[in-house]
This record gives structure tokens, C-alpha cells and sequence, in this order.
């Protein structure tokens, strides 16, 4: 049978891309892909490894998770909610209707503990969960901690058994008995910058490295800039198989913005995690040039450092050749190409690849958006990528005229293209291929006159316009905006 939404004939979705996502079987089953053995007791006595509790994680390693964004309904007593997909769709429609089970997304916002407007959709979720049980698991010794297991389940408005929402473990013991020191939990809160910087740490390390082996090579050297351009792809691999887990492993600010503006990525974390991207890409500088800094002091004129010599092994800047509309231009589209393919990667709903593969594949991209039009201008595409090395030449002592070269490339160039590059990439996916809820492309219109007012609400609050906030409040609860 064939659905009138989704134009799929039923169990027979054949993908020469590979075998379809099953989004609909239990969360249980999807908790560990790669069945990973734990010890009996381990993830009793490791609570801060999250094995088993369920959030939504955005990562380029993985597809991105479906969010509910700001909240849906007129009123908390009677909240309305995203239409049930069919078997088979993985996003849900972006128009609000009444559901019988609330999607498995829209029960993990709860557990995210996100914005604010996050969390007042999650708290519509609580009076449709119920605890299925308490079971309490003793250790056959004294030697084993006592842990409790606490199961939530949701239900059906029948009363049916709509499948396990989370799982919540904790351990009763001595807290000398945690293998935990200062250090451990202090990475715990601070695990999302710092697995950010170490990821573009490597990212700009292995790639800038690959820059300069090319440019302080002999004539006679294998090393091409076919070499740079395969270096900066596996650079891009290898970092989100290492902080993918932690981060999400964004490592490009243009990305960041992407995925909180069109998939919900919580807008608070964006200033963190491209300040923690600009001092990665900064580190992983400093350590290409302590590596290769005799083979840079080789190629410089009289011990001074310019971008004639080995910057541009940093930095990117367009070649002289080049016009400043062109090298725009070819900064917005690759970037674009970039945003497009990394949106369609992590859509469920789409042909993303297998589990783990994720990371080679962008890698792949990044070197065939570097190989295709990174001749004329370097192939930024990342404005940390820029700014973090321009920065730590300046302290290595390169000439700093590198800052208004090009009529101030690094501004319009390295960051303004490559972010609208990346906004319009996002635009023009959602507005041809994808159908989630979460995207400002999909939204109605009276959904944007409700968050149009939200958002004014915010400002006039932190401004402390009192009475324009309480009218403004008690519009959006009286409904005002529909009957407009």
C-alpha cells in the first residue's frame, strides 16, 4: 500500500544507499549500536558515562535528533500536539493537530534540560508519563553497591502501553567508593568546550601540518596540492571520530549557526562552542608551527614571516588573480555545498550512512569541496579554520598587515560568506527535501506570529518593560493570535 504523505509503497523501501532507519522500534534497542560488552556493576559504579539515559545529542557523527522547538499549544491544560507520523516517516508534519502518543523526540526534550522554551515543552510531557515500576537490584555480596532502577513509560490515552521513555540509575555507597577525582567531575561540566577545542585542535593541526609540508618541501618532492587538500579531509575525520562523542564535533562556527537555526541546536551553546573552535583551531596552529618552524625559517627572507613566504599555510586569503566578488562567491557556495550535505547526512529521513561512517564521509566532502574550489582562495570554509591560525601568527610574528589584506578579507570573506554560504545551504535543503517540524521553513504562518511574539516577549522582559510584557504574556495565553 502506498501512503498519500510519504509516496512509499509499505515494506518495500528499497535504497540503493542502504537499508531504510527503523526510528519506530524501542529506544532500548537503539541505545548501543555497537553492542558494547559492560561489566557487571560498571555502569553502577560510572553514572557520569551516560550509558543508558536518553537526550537528544547533536552530532556530526551521527543524525541529528528531531526537536520540538519553543513549545507547541494555546494552553498547558490543553496542549495540542504534532501529528503521529506513519510507519516509515521519521520527521514530524510541520502543522500542529491532535496525537495520541507524543513523538520518542518530543519525550527526550525533557531529559535534555535545554532553553527555557525547551523546557516549557517538556513540562506538557509530565502529566502524560507515568512510572511504569521501581525495581531495586541488590548485589549478591556486601562488596556490590546497591542500585536502584527507575523505568518511565508512557501511555496511550486508552491506557495502552506506548513504549519505555527512559531509564534512570542510581547508586546508594560511600562516595569514597566512586572512581571519580576533582578533575572527573569537573570535565563533566565543562566536557562540551573542551572535546569542541580538542577536536579542532586536531582538525587545524593535521591540516596545517599537511599545508606547510607542501610549501617547505624540495621541487622534488612527491608532496603535491593534491596532498593538502586529501590532508584536510582526514584532518576532518579524524577529529569527529574524536570529540564527535563529547561535542558533537560542529568544529566550523557557519555549521553551528546552521544546526541552531534550523534544527534546533540550543542557541546558548553557539558562543561556546565557536569560542572553544577559534582557540582549537588556534592551539593546533601553534603546534603545526613549533613541527615545521625550521623549515619556515628556511623559507623566510631574513627571518621575517610574511604571507608571501608560509602565512597563507595558516591563513587563507584569495589569490592575486582573483576578484573579490569571485572569491565570495566561491566561499558562499562551497560553503553552501558544505551545509547541504551535512544537513542531509544527519536527516534520518533521508540516505545517511551506516553507524560510524559519518565522520569518513564528511571527511570525503571536505576534500572534494577543498579539491573543487579551494584553488582561488585557500578553501576556508570554516571561519575558526581562519581566524584561530591569523590569530597565532600574529603571535609568532608574522607581519599583522595580513589583517586588512584584500580589503579586510577575513571579515566579508572568512566569516560573512561562509555563514550566509552555510544559511542558505540550510534553506534551500529544508525547502526541497526536508519535511521536520523543527525547521523555520516549515513553520505555518500563525506558528511565526507566536514566536514572533515570544521573542518580544524575552526582550521586553530582560528590558524590564513590565506592562508590555504582562500584554504580551496574556496574549499568548488568551490565543489572541488566531483570531487575527
Amino acid at each position: 500500500m502506498r501512503s498519500t504523505r510519504t509516496n512509499k509503497t509499505s515494506n518495500t523501501d528499497h535504497n540503493l544507499a542502504g537499508p531504510p532507519s527503523r526510528p519506530h522500534l524501542p529506544r532500548t534497542d537503539r541505545t548501543d549500536i555497537h553492542n558494547t560488552y559492560y561489566a557487571q556493576g560498571y555502569r553502577a559504579l560510572n553514572p557520569l558515562m551516560e550509558n543508558t539515559e536518553p537526550r537528544p545529542s547533536f552530532s556530526l557523527a551521527r543524525t541529528f535528533p528531531h526537536q520540538v522547538r519553543w513549545g507547541a499549544g494555546k494552553k498547558a491544560g490543553n496542549p495540542k500536539t504534532v501529528e503521529q507520523t506513519e510507519r516509515g516517516e521519521t520527521q514530524t508534519a510541520p502543522w500542529d493537530r491532535e496525537g495520541e502518543v507524543e513523538q520518542a523526540t518530543n519525550e527526550e526534550v525533557e531529559w535534555d534540560g535545554g532553553d527555557e522554551a525547551v523546557e516549557s515543552e517538556a513540562s506538557t510531557q509530565v502529566d502524560r508519563l507515568s512510572q511504569a515500576g521501581r525495581d531495586v537490584e541488590e548485589g549478591e555480596n556486601d562488596d556490590t553497591p546497591e542500585v536502584q532502577h527507575r523505568r518511565v513509560d508512557a501511555f496511550r490515552k486508552d491506557g495502552e502501553w506506548a513504549g519505555n521513555v527512559a531509564e534512570e540509575h542510581t547508586v546508594e555507597g560511600d562516595a569514597e567508593d566512586q572512581p571519580f577525582n576533582h578533575w572527573a567531575l569537573l570535565r563533566l561540566r565543562f566536557q562540551r568546550p573542551l572535546a569542541e577545542w580538542l577536536g579542532t585542535t586536531i582538525y587545524s593541526f593535521i591540516g596545517i601540518s599537511g599545508t606547510l609540508a607542501v610549501q617547505t618541501s624540495s621541487p622534488s618532492s612527491p608532496l603535491t596540492p593534491q596532498s593538502q587538500y586529501w590532508t584536510w579531509g582526514f584532518a576532518t575525520m579524524l577529529a569527529i571520530y574524536v570529540s564527535g562523542g563529547g561535542s558533537g564535533a560542529f568544529l566550523n562556527p557557519a555549521l553551528t549557526i546552521l544546526l541552531s537555526v534550523f534544527r534546533g541546536f540550543p542557541a546558548r551553546r553557539v558562543p561556546t562552542y565557536i569560542l572553544a573552535q577559534i582557540l582549537g583551531c588556534f592551539t593546533g596552529a601553534l603546534l603545526a608551527f613549533a613541527v615545521y618552524r625550521d623549515g619556515i625559517l628556511v623559507l623566510s627572507e631574513d627571518g621575517i614571516l610574511s604571507a608571501e613566504t608560509t602565512g597563507t599555510a595558516f591563513y587563507t586569503q584569495p589569490k592575486e588573480w582573483m576578484g573579490n566578488g569571485s572569491a565570495f562567491l566561491t566561499e558562499l557556495l562551497g560553503t553552501a555545498v558544505v551545509g547541504i550535505s551535512i544537513l542531509a547526512l544527519g536527516d534520518s529521513g533521508n540516505s545517511p550512512p551506516g553507524a560510524g561512517m559519518h565522520a569518513f564521509v564528511i571527511g570525503l566532502l571536505i576534500t572534494t569541496v577543498t579539491m573543487a574550489l579551494g584553488q582561488g582562495t585557500g578553501g576556508c570554509f570554516n571561519p575558526a579554520r581562519d581566524l584561530g591560525p591569523r590569530i597565532a601568527t600574529v603571535v609568532l610574528g608574522y607581519d599583522s598587515g595580513m589583517w586588512s589584506a584584500r580589503d579586510w578579507w577575513w571579515i566579508w570573506g572568512a566569516w560573512g560568506a561562509t555563514v550566509t554560504g552555510a544559511l542558505l545551504g540550510g534553506f534551500v535543503y529544508d525547502a526541497c527535501i526536508f519535511k521536520g517540524g523543527e525547521s523555520p521553513v516549515n513553520y505555518s504562518r500563525r506558528r511565526w506570529k507566536v514566536e514572533g511574539l515570544k521573542e518580544e516577549k524575552v526582550w521586553t522582559e530582560r528590558l524590564g518593560m513590565r506592562k508590555k510584557t504582562k500584554d504580551l504574556q496574556k496574549k499568548l495565553e488568551e490565543g489572541a493570535v488566531e483570531k487575527e
